[in-house]
């Protein structure tokens, strides 16, 4: 398969899948107690919804691999190696929080639907706050920030047509650690953005493979 179209294809697979994430998951009312709560968190909407957001953060640097290949003989090159390195390790920190959310929580729920559900959303608190985890998840999501500029960058520098087919994805990128501070709404529209970000960055690199990579590689 030639580099450019799986590397089209990886970027809209990420882009659905950041989509799919809000879309999917639950979203009850967690400021108290309740039975819907620990049915939501216990669900297993909650697990896949979480999944498809790690599979889109992982399959980010698995674009941009693709990206930097199609733009190794441009000016674009070093903004995208640096953009590649921190989008791996942003997206590898940032799993770890993911994974204990997306499987701890459920079992915290499960076992709170089972017995006493009382203390059930200080236990979920107490998940998500958990320093280190949270320092750590958010130092990942940083990182992906700063790889999502140093992306527009590199893709304004190599060529693509149009230059600016990397910004808007950038945006997405630096958007998504405080967006998780909005409601439903806002958490949605943002999965709806990085979806057509995505989508904008994957027909600007089959329009550059159509026309010649300027000086990289079309396999």
């Amino acid at each position: 398969m030639r580099t450019a179209t799986w590397t089209a294809a990886v970027l809209v697979g990420a882009g659905v899948s950041a989509m799919l994430f809000p879309v999917l998951r639950p979203w009850p009312d967690e400021t108290r107690e309740s039975v819907g709560l620990a049915a939501a968190f216990a669900s297993d909407r909650w697990v896949v919804s979480h999944l498809l957001g790690i599979l889109a953060l992982a399959l980010v640097p698995v674009g941009l691999l693709g990206l930097r290949r199609l733009l190794a003989a441009t000016p674009g090159r070093p903004s995208l190696t640096w953009a590649l390195a921190l989008s791996w390790a942003g997206a590898g920190l940032a799993a770890l929080y993911y994974g204990a959310e997306t499987f701890g929580i459920q079992v915290i729920a499960r076992h709170a639907a089972q017995g006493d559900a009382s203390g059930h959303l200080e236990q979920v608190e107490a998940l998500r706050t958990h320093p280190v985890a949270a320092t750590l998840f958010g130092v990942g999501l940083v990182l992906v920030a700063v790889a999502g500029v140093l992306t527009a960058v590199g893709t304004w520098r190599g060529g693509l047509d149009p230059r600016w087919a990397g910004v808007p994805l950038a945006v997405a990128l630096v958007l998504v650690l405080p967006q998780f501070w909005g409601g439903p709404g806002v958490r949605v529209a943002h999965g709806v953005l990085v979806a057509l970000a995505a989508a904008l960055l994957a027909v600007a690199v089959l329009r550059l493979s159509a026309r010649g990579t300027p000086g990289g590689r079309a396999g």
